[in-house]
């Protein structure tokens, strides 16, 4: 199996969002890996109302990657490529630290998030990237979880609102034909 690097916190806010830290970590199977960036803002996360179940990211992703002198400078341009206009300086330093490690380090894996700037990076420079919701369809195939499940989440995280690909919340049909494709 892959490595699965988290590069940002929108995946994970979306399994707390769900309560199913459990099914993301059944996912990563050991192989999930984040930078000290992510596991700081995941900490912060943690703190907010309903997201306490954040805490067990540590768990599943054990220590995390901290990136060498050379890595740093590559995040640092990496992380300007992908800032705009009032961003703060750690906005987009994760998805780019976690860039820049796997670049430098030659990684096999897979680049999980929802951010579509930092999945255009990636794709740049040679990395895939899926989302929650490639994530979420796995655990249907794999059956981890049943796909009327999977149903609610979709609707829960549509109200929250996060993001969701276009036909997989609109109605139960399209969401089927999602599913199945």
């Amino acid at each position: 199996m892959p490595v699965l690097l988290f590069p940002d916190n929108t995946v994970l806010v979306n399994f707390a969002i769900i309560g199913r830290m459990d099914l993301l970590e059944r996912l990563v199977n050991g192989n999930g890996r984040w930078c000290a960036t992510v596991e700081s803002e995941c900490r912060r996360s943690a703190r907010e109302p309903g997201l306490d179940v954040l805490a067990a990211a540590r768990r599943i992703f054990g220590s995390p990657w901290l990136p060498d002198p050379a890595e740093l400078q590559d995040a640092m341009i990496m992380r300007d490529g992908l800032a705009g206009p009032g961003d703060s300086r750690h906005h987009h330093l994760g998805e780019a630290e976690t860039l820049a490690i796997m670049s430098r380090r030659q990684v096999k894996g897979l680049f999980v998030t929802d951010d579509r700037a930092a999945t255009r990076l990636a794709t740049r420079n040679g990395i895939t990237a899926i989302t929650t919701w490639h994530l979420l369809k796995a655990s249907v195939r794999s059956g981890m979880l049943k796909a009327e499940t999977l149903w609610g989440y979709a609707i829960t995280l549509r109200d929250y609102p996060r993001a969701i690909p276009t036909g997989v919340a609109e109605d139960r049909a399209s969401f089927d034909t999602w599913l199945a494709s």
